[in-house]
Parts: C-alpha cells; sequence; structure tokens
C-alpha cells in the first residue's frame, strides 16, 4: 500500500508541476506580448488586454501554489494510524 502511496503522489508532483508550468508559460506570453499584440475593440479603445491576462495568469499561479501548500501541509499533519488497509 505504501507503494501505492508514492506513486499516487509522484503522479500528483508531476501534474502540479505541469500545472504551474502552463501557468508560467501564459505568464510570459502575456507580459512579452506588445501593446501592437493587444487588439482593442471599436467602441472602447482600451489596451488593457495584456493587462487582464497577466492578472489571469497570476491569479492561477497563486491558485496553484496556495494548493500546493494546502496539500503538502495536509499531508504532514496526517499521522500513520495503521489505516491504511494493510492487515496486522
Amino acid at each position: 500500500m505504501k507503494k501505492r502511496n508514492l506513486i499516487i503522489r509522484i503522479i500528483a508532483i508531476v501534474m502540479c508541476a505541469l500545472l504551474v508550468l502552463g501557468v508560467v508559460t501564459v505568464a510570459i506570453y502575456a507580459l512579452a506580448a506588445g501593446p501592437e499584440a493587444a487588439v482593442p475593440s471599436p467602441d472602447t479603445g482600451s489596451n488593457d488586454k495584456v493587462l487582464i491576462f497577466a492578472l489571469i495568469a497570476v491569479i492561477a499561479l497563486v491558485a496553484a501554489v496556495v494548493c500546493a501548500v494546502a496539500t503538502s501541509k495536509s499531508g504532514k499533519n496526517k499521522k500513520d494510524d495503521g489505516q491504511d488497509g494493510e492487515s496486522k
């Protein structure tokens, strides 16, 4: 059972790393885009689209970090009480 828990944790860490990598990639592309990349809508004349995408990317990155920290702290708080399915 401990081997299965290890595999699940490894897969979760890889998935979290891929999520963070995707968010960072989007944030880099959003910040690297110049003002000419953000086409303003004709009725508003606004150039704030890059800022909106960067803000969304930062919020997603913060959410991923909070989830990772909460998951690691909840794993540390659990103690092995022998109820992992192994017979004694």
